[in-house]
């Protein structure tokens, strides 16, 4: 990868004080709470010892299940859980007040859980874990001012909400510009709870939070992204030596070129799914916030301060959990790619120019 990321066996005293951050103020974790965390074989153990440890001293109740690891995140749609885990949780999760997930991320029975809306869950790291997940959690939390990112992220989500057209280019040759007047933005700031108002904001969140933007419904949007940040696909992450090249029409990618190395083995990889999916997007377009985010092999990279992220594929699992309601995307893929020095416009209002964020929340 471009960037280090530290992957450490050793518990380390920043990670406890990033986890209580989470409790305290993005959970709003109470005494007597039932909190249900969920790892597999991919999360180290120590990370799970320290969040059971920490709600411990919030005087809650914790129930720890270990399930085998998933896909890697760009095969999530397509992934059938066995009933065994998934029944198992669904029961648990009944039962608690709060699911810290580091292991499934978008799934069905999530989707349920979410819709019942008096469970509430927090996905460290994406959710889907990884040996990485202490380093994000100490620099994106403790290093960078997670209220801030909040307010910026709540004010570009409000811009979106009330915005007409959202308009991305860039240097390298990004000219991509999608209808958003019937959608709302999104915030994916990390928080289920707003201390300062005393009110929650929502059941679903992603810790560390920096990635307001949209998703997107199927067959809208049109353009070309020049994309020269990081690529999640099939079973890798790569950056490329120069831009790839996806035309798009409709919502549809139309043809892929550019870095020969990515545009050759992403056209391989959808080819051979036998997916009509697989080509639809971009389904969500989000900025990132986070001044200490990394281009590593952990998602953390989506929120890098000035880049913007598009999926491309499914979008079906996310759009529940953001309370959307249009015609999704189905696709057993979901794949991302990053734009690092976008100019992104929503009608007059300029987010970003140049990769350089220009709204202050």
């Amino acid at each position: 990868m471009a960037e280090y990321s530290d992957v450490s066996v050793n518990l380390r005293p920043e990670l406890l004080k990033a986890i209580h951050f989470i409790f305290k103020e993005q959970c709003n974790l109470q005494p007597g709470w039932r909190v249900l965390l969920i790892s597999d074989s991919h999360t180290p153990q120590h990370i799970t010892t320290a969040f059971a440890g920490v709600a411990m001293q919030f005087d809650a109740e914790v129930l720890e299940m270990r399930v085998p690891m998933g896909p890697h995140p760009a095969y999530q749609p397509g992934f059938t859980w066995d009933s065994l885990f998934s029944h198992s949780i669904m029961a648990a999760a009944e039962h608690a007040d709060l699911i810290v997930d580091m292991a499934i991320g978008y799934a069905d029975f999530m989707v349920e859980i979410v819709k019942w809306g008096n469970t509430r869950i927090i996905g460290p790291g994406d959710a889907t874990g990884a040996p990485h997940m202490d380093d994000s959690l100490i620099r994106c939390l403790l290093l960078d001012d997670p209220f801030q990112i909040r307010r910026e992220a709540i004010a570009t989500a409000d811009i979106m909400t009330a915005g007409k057209t959202l308009h991305v280019t860039s240097k390298e040759g990004t000219d991509y510009t999608v209808d958003i007047s019937d959608l709302r933005g999104d915030t994916f700031h990390g928080f289920l709870w707003d201390r300062e108002k005393g009110e929650w904001t929502s059941n679903y969140q992603f810790t560390p939070g920096a990635t307001p933007g949209v998703v997107i419904p199927k067959g809208r949007g049109d353009g070309v992204l020049a994309l020269d940040g990081l690529f999640l696909y099939e079973n890798v992450h790569h950056i490329p030596r120069e831009p790839v090249l996806l035309s798009i029409a409709s919502g549809q990618i139309t043809s892929i070129s550019g870095d020969p190395y990515i545009a050759n083995r992403l056209q391989d990889w959808l080819d051979g799914l036998n997916d009509a999916g697989c080509r639809n997007g971009p389904i969500h377009a989000n900025i990132g916030l986070s001044r200490h985010a990394r281009l590593t092999e952990h998602l953390e990279w989506e929120r890098v301060r000035g880049g913007m992220v598009f999926g491309i594929g499914d979008n079906s699992l996310l759009a529940p959990f953001v309370g959307a309601d249009f015609e999704t995307s189905k696709s057993s893929v979901h794949w991302d790619v990053q734009v690092l020095r976008p100019t992104v416009v929503v009608d007059d209002t300029t987010l970003i120019a140049n990769g350089i964020v220009k709204l202050q929340g």
